[in-house]
């Protein structure tokens, strides 16, 4: 037996065994333990290792086997005779899958495609044959044999869906209900979300079709759309589920997701309330405030700019508690940066986090709409700026 140790130094391989050993490891043709004993250092080598360098004559085959046997696995078997497809039929099942591999051909199967959902393939067999057709589309299936696809669906991925262009509200019922039940969630959201985007429209009964998949959707819908969603949805929205949400979904998102969680009180309404909080107005922060909750900055940055502006420094402070210093790495970012804009710099000095950007003491306080419009809708100019024009618009008043 082999003994397990540290790995020899170059030094050692100075002899002709060592350095046909050593090229030998390099092909990955020998796998051989070396050991190293304590008094001389020397490597102590296999008895295998001994008994073949006394007789090398293996050598003159054994990698042409081996160079023979990878290159079998390499090779594009044909199609053996009398094997050929020309219809699909049961008698594929019997096929193995390098026949398949070999003798179908893809053109076929989208052609027939209502027939494959009809013939009981193994897993290893529809793989083949999506491979097939993937050969014969790489571009996308054609809105034709994806109305025909069936449970097909069920084999295809996110990445082949976010290929296609689909059009019939017709399609996406049908797929929809072939999916369900199959933990398929990734595929119908993509599938939704390539049917908005080319402009369609889901009505009531589509909605009510989704409302049975995990909603990880429900950014690919409109403000109008989440309205009709089924309230009991938010029960199993994952944070994830709302990061590409924009600020109109989540201001639906929010509600109904208030509305749901409405008897819960404390703690227990927070962590449901908080992947939503998105879409909360200024009148639920501060409700917020109220009940001695504190936001992460994670959450406190995904609040929406205009609910965040009115609060005042002391509010914000309750609001984040002990996350409080996280304002100091996010202040040059919205929409904490926006806020910052709005508080005097002395009060933001109170704070004791070395927040800048904030109204020189002296200054007029003026409303940051009107300081955004004055400069060009730029965040890259500092709060000062804006009140160099000061002088232009009181000479402007005087001659008025």
């Amino acid at each position: 037996m082999a003994l397990q140790s540290a790995r020899p130094t170059l030094g050692l391989l100075r002899t002709p065994t060592h350095g046909l050993l050593l090229l030998l490891l390099s092909l990955r043709w020998v796998q051989l333990s070396w050991a190293q004993t304590a008094d001389t250092g020397q490597g102590v080598m296999t008895p295998w290792l001994q008994r073949t360098s006394q007789d090398l004559s293996w050598q003159q085959s054994e990698p042409i086997v081996i160079l023979r046997r990878a290159l079998q696995g390499t090779e594009k078997k044909a199609c053996p005779p009398g094997k050929e497809v020309h219809e699909v039929d049961e008698n594929l099942v019997f096929y193995t899958e390098w026949e398949l591999e070999a003798c179908v051909d893809g053109a076929l199967l989208a052609e027939h495609m209502d027939r494959v959902n009809a013939i009981p393939f193994t897993y290893q067999q529809l793989d083949i044959l999506k491979r097939k057709l993937d050969q014969v589309y790489p571009q996308g299936y054609p809105e034709s044999l994806i109305q025909s696809l069936s449970y097909f669906f069920l084999e295809v991925t996110p990445e082949d869906i976010h290929k296609w262009n689909v059009t019939s509200l017709e399609t996406v019922k049908s797929l929809l209900k072939v999916s369900t039940g199959r933990k398929v969630d990734a595929q119908v959201a993509a599938l939704i979300a390539r049917y908005l985007v080319g402009g369609g429209r889901l009505d009531k009964v589509t909605l009510d079709l989704l409302a049975s998949f995990h909603p990880a959707y429900l950014c690919s819908l409109s403000p109008e759309q989440l309205g009709y969603v089924q309230q009991d949805v938010v029960w199993v929205v994952r944070p994830q589920d709302l990061a590409a949400c924009r600020p109109p979904q989540m201001d639906v998102l929010y509600h109904k997701a208030h509305a749901a969680f409405r008897n819960m009180s404390g703690s227990a309404y927070f962590a449901r309330i908080k992947p939503f909080l998105g879409g909360a107005s200024t009148e639920d922060l501060r409700a917020l405030i109220r009940q001695n909750i504190s936001l992460d900055m994670a959450t406190f940055k995904k609040l929406q700019k205009e609910a965040l502006l009115p609060l005042t420094i002391a509010e914000v402070q309750k609001l984040l508690g002990p996350n409080l210093e996280g304002l100091k790495a996010e202040q040059g970012n919205s929409p904490v940066r926006d806020w910052i804009f709005r508080q005097r710099q002395s009060d933001l000095d109170s704070l004791g986090l070395g927040l800048h950007g904030g109204i020189p003491n002296g200054y007029l306080v003026l409303d940051l709409n009107f300081r955004e419009a004055l400069l060009g809708g730029s965040h890259l100019l500092g709060p000062g700026s804006a009140f160099t024009v000061m002088p232009a618009l009181l000479l402007a008043l005087l001659l008025n």
